[in-house]
């Protein structure tokens, strides 16, 4: 009976996340988290792996969860075997890129965007504030 394969090490999961997250290059999601490209490139080879404060910068980036990234850079420091939660929707990660700092959109359209957004999700915070209260 053949062994199964064992899970891909966290290159594979950065590389899979940045092609689904829209990057052309790990170079491109490099600058859009702020993060050095060599970094990125030594995560991407397992060579070195992510901090946690990395970890929680990129998160929103590739629109994955904290917990989802910690475990696929960190499978042999967990004994949690929870399920992984769900991942964040691609638009979060798209937005972030387009409020980042360094977006080639204008700022007066990213802060007229975050407004806009804010404004939106403002009822929501109520409800969802409520929720985690209960």
């Amino acid at each position: 009976m053949p062994t199964p394969a064992p899970p891909p090490g966290f290159g594979t999961y950065l590389k899979e996340a940045i092609q689904a997250a829209g990057f052309p290059t790990p170079t491109h999601f490099a600058r859009a988290v702020g993060t050095d490209p060599s970094v990125v490139l030594r995560w991407l080879s397992e060579e070195q792996r992510p901090t946690i404060r990395s970890i929680d910068r990129i998160a929103p980036v590739l629109g994955k969860s904290i917990q989802d990234l910690v475990r696929a850079a960190y499978p042999d420091r967990l004994t949690d075997h929870r399920p992984a939660t769900p991942a964040m929707h691609p638009l979060v990660g798209e937005l972030a890129r387009i409020l980042a700092d360094d977006s080639p959109v204008p700022a007066a359209d990213r802060e007229a965007l975050a407004t806009v957004l804010d404004r939106m999700l403002a009822p929501y915070r109520k409800v969802l504030r409520r929720r985690r209260s209960a």
